[in-house]
This record gives structure tokens, sequence and C-alpha cells, in this order.
């Protein structure tokens, strides 16, 4: 089972290499794949600024373990890693409800007195009992059920009853709490209630068929039935509209604004991270957390999309202002009527924009070349690993994928000293290079791990490449004169022979990775060979 997808990113732009950056940790309640972290991580980032610092993101992944044997299963992983480089934080970032919780029962173990800074908590109790603790604080997810009510009101008079679409998870929960506090201002409030978690899925649809024009949903959350089949946020906003006619579906977050749902003024996960960014920046430049209150504020942003607006028959004009259409109509001559004098400064400009192209295409690709590349080894990194991968899953195109450690690099960095540490990887990603084709690719993914990717007609010599490996570096690395005995551990999985579920993998070849390393390191195994 995997219980974090972890990666560490460095920061220090525009600062000297000479100061020691932040070392912060964030701990995420789902994947990455979950629409709500890649946007809260956007915006956390944003919000941190030019400080520089390095973060690293461990994910529990909660959606898929939730049980409470994951979750200490989960603080086993975290605890064993934090003691294995003796991990010190300067702050903590905690992203939904679950990582809070977490966080908080485990501080006084884990963390000890480091600041906490939360953000995407539906709990609002739990939100404000947190922030009342020592060097903690953050932002509760307050959803706008009054200006979405309002807007209802103006798009729909004639639908007069809201049906609450939710489920059993913690998300879900927090949010509907927070509906029932809305409901106490308007006890005349016509509602009801259609938790996805006590429906099978045949019973869902029925129950979704049968609401009528009077009708409109309120979407809080819907990520499990009661079958147990899991929906990812594209999946269960098709589900819905498949299973509805014509009703319309007003979604309170971002998360959830796809094609398949009208939209509203929905809370921004984007903007909510850039303020515990800010807010982050702020502690770690020496305000004290007491001093910073828990953020209640809405934090919101008008998303819509255009068929279904289409479909309502919804004129841009009706919306709140500043609101963002998706996939909106383009009239030419409405554009330059409202647009005349950029259009006409745009012609005279156009010669300009021509040159500042040309130079800025060169540029881009110097920073499609960062973005892609490790900065210390210049192999491919986890950014390109990981769009390598999404690729092949989408397509269920058959791959290998190998785990690699250096071993007792940590003794290594100690001995000989960081300096030496980093000119000793740089020799590995060379080596590396030079064992690469287009078949063959490796990536670092932080510190001492390296991945490789095996595609095409390569994937049936995993084991000889593997060999190969262990060969090149048969020979010590010289530094400055030092030579330096490198080995690896290396663990390898294939799919589909070792499983069907492209996207647990990676679990497989972690696990053959470490028998290798409880096995006296030095060495590759094959999951198959398990």
């Amino acid at each position: 089972m995997q219980y974090s997808n972890k990666y560490t990113k460095v920061h220090a732009e525009g600062v000297s290499t000479t100061i020691t950056p932040f070392n912060i940790l964030c701990i995420c309640s789902y994947n990455y794949s979950y629409q709500t972290v890649p946007q809260h991580i956007q915006g956390l980032e944003a919000g941190l600024g030019n400080l520089s610092y390095e973060i690293t993101y461990e994910n529990m992944d909660t959606k898929r373990y939730y049980e409470a044997d994951d979750i200490e299963k989960f603080h086993d992983y975290l605890a064993y890693k934090m003691d294995k480089i003796d991990a010190s934080y300067d702050l903590i970032f905690l992203i939904d409800d679950s990582a809070l919780r977490f966080g908080i029962n485990y501080r006084e173990e884990l963390f000890g007195d480091t600041p906490i800074v939360f953000m995407g908590i539906n709990s609002f109790s739990d939100a404000s009992s947190s922030s009342a603790l020592p060097d903690v604080t953050g932002i509760a997810e307050i959803l706008d059920f009054e200006a979405n009510y309002d807007l209802m009101q103006s798009l729909f008079p004639d639908r007069d009853e809201i049906v609450v679409l939710c489920d059993a998870s913690n998300t879900s929960t927090g949010e509907y709490v927070e509906f029932l506090k809305f409901t106490e201002k308007h006890p005349d409030l016509n509602y009801s209630v259609l938790n996805a978690s006590y429906y099978t899925q045949k019973g869902l649809k029925r129950a979704l068929s049968e609401l009528d024009e009077k009708k409109i949903i309120f979407y809080l959350d819907f990520s499990q039935d009661g079958d147990g089949n899991l929906y990812t946020i594209k999946s269960a906003a098709a589900f819905v509209n498949e299973n509805t006619n014509h009703v319309p579906v007003i979604r309170l977050t971002m998360a959830n604004c796809t094609d398949n749902i009208l939209g509203g003024i929905s809370y921004s996960y984007t903007a909510a991270g850039e303020v515990a960014g800010n807010m982050a920046a702020k502690i770690l430049n020496g305000v004290d957390a007491d001093n910073i209150p828990l953020v209640t504020d809405t934090i919101t942003e008008g998303y819509f999309y255009q068929d279904q607006l289409d479909e309502f028959g919804i004129s841009s004009a009706k919306l709140p202002l500043d609101s963002t259409i998706a996939d909106e109509h383009f009239n030419l001559i409405r554009y330059y009527e409202e647009n005349a004098l950029i259009l006409n400064l745009i012609l005279l400009i156009i010669i300009l924009l021509f040159v500042i192209i040309v130079i800025q295409a060169k540029s881009n690709r110097q920073h499609e070349r960062m973005l892609n590349n490790d900065y210390l080894t210049q192999i491919p990194n986890r950014h390109y690993i990981n769009q390598r991968l999404t690729q092949l899953n989408s397509t269920f195109t058959p791959y290998g994928l190998a785990m690699i450690d250096i071993d007792y690099f940590k003794h290594i960095n100690d001995t000989y000293g960081h300096l030496m540490g980093d000119a000793l990887l740089k020799e590995v990603g060379r080596r590396f290079a030079g064992i690469a084709t287009k078949n063959i690719t490796f990536a670092r993914i932080g510190g001492d791990e390296f991945m490789m990717l095996i595609t095409g007609s390569e994937i049936d010599n995993a084991e000889e490449i593997c060999q190969k490996i262990r060969k090149v570096f048969e020979f010590p690395i010289t530094i400055d004169k030092q030579k330096i005995t490198v080995t690896l551990s290396m663990g390898c999985a294939l799919y589909p022979s070792d499983i069907n579920d492209p996207t647990q993998i990676m679990a497989l070849a972690d696990k053959a990775l470490y028998y290798v390393k409880e096995n006296g390191r030095n060495g590759y195994k094959l999951f198959s060979d398990l």
C-alpha cells in the first residue's frame, strides 16, 4: 500500500546560496491527483514569495486510505522517515481536515512546538479549536452559502427546493454542518438532502433522475456511493449530469467546477493557498503565529460554464461582476466594440510584439528545460517523469518502473561534506545519462532518490538493464582525487505483468526496493521475484 506521494521542492530565487533555506513540511490529506491539492500548492508557493525554502510534500491519500489502521501506518511511515534523516522543520503546512487532525494529534511527538499553518478545513469547529493552540493558525474553508442562495433565487426564481448533494467523507460532513448553520438563518428554506454514501449506485441514479423542474442541486461533495464505488471529481460531475434532467447544479468550491456543472460563487483553493503562504512567510520572517488570527472570510470567485448557461438560457449579464465563464462564446463585433482602443493599440505594436515573441521563444525553451530537468544533475526531474507516467497510464501502455536509492548517501554526506555529496550526485546523474536511451529514462526525484522508466522493447530487458547499472557503478567515483565507492539499491515492477492497475506500480517498485535494502543493499530485485 502506498501511503505517500512524497516529493521535495527547493526554492531559492534571487537568494544567495550561502543562506540556509527554511525547511518546510506540507502534509496533504489527499494525493496530488485530487484537484484541490495542486490548487492549494500553487497558491501557497505563490504566497511564500521569494523566501528561500525547501518544502517536502507528504500525501496521506485519505480518499482511498482512511481507516484508523491506514492513519497509524502513515504515522509510522512519516516518523520513520523523519527519524531516518533527523528532520527538523521550521514550519508545517496541513492541507484539509484529515491532515489537520493528524498533525494536531501527533504534534507533540512529531513536530514539537514547530509553527503550523492549515488550510482547506471544512469543519469550522476543528479550525477554531486548532487555531487556539500555541503557534497554530490558518484558514477555515468558509463556503458562501448566502451568495449562492441569492444567485439561485436570481437565476432560477421558479425553483424553490434545494437538493443538497453530499457524502459521508470528512470534507462533505464539515461542509454540511456549515450548510445547517446557514439554514438556521433561513427557517423557511425548502431543502432536502441526497447523501450519496447512503445509496447504491442504482438507487442514486434513480434518486437523481426523479428530481423535477422545481429542484436545484447544491453540490457539496460526492466521491463515494453506498456500494463503495469511488468517483473522481470529473466522473462524479459527469455522473450527476448524466442522471439528471435539466436540473441546474451549483458548486460552492472550485474543485468540482467542471463542464458538467453550471458553476457558482465558488471557494478558490488557489487564492486560499496564497493567503496561507503569506501567513507562513510572516511567521518565517519572525512574526509570532499567535498574532496571526484564524482567517474566516469567504475566499471566492464566480466561475461558470458556457454550455450550462446555454442550457438554462442564462446570459452573462445576469452573473456576478468579474465572473469567469469557461468556454465562453466569442462575439467579434461585441468584442471589438468593448475593446476598440486596445485593439487599435495592438495594431500599432504588432511588429514590436513579433520581436518580443522571437526573444521569448528562446527563453521559453530554456524555461522548459529548467522545468523538466533536475537543477543539480541535469537529468529529468520528478515533474517530467510524472508527466510521462500520466501519459502512459491514460493509454494503459505497458512500462516498467524502478526506484533507485544511493546506499548510505547520508554517511557519504556526513563524511565528505555536502559539496562532495552534490558532486557525487552529479556524477551519478552523468552515469545514468550514459545508460539512458529513447526507451530508458532516468529521473532524480529528490535527495538520493532516483527513478527509471522503461518503455517499448526494453520492458523485457528489465533485469539486464539493472545488471548493466550495477556494472557501470562497479568503478569508484573520483572527486578531488578522492575515490568513493558507490552502490545502489534498486526495486523494479512491470505493468501489466505485475499488476493490472498502473497507478499502483510505484508501490510495487518501492516494495521491491525495500526488500533489497532489508537484505544487505547493493543489488536489485524484480517485484515478480519476491
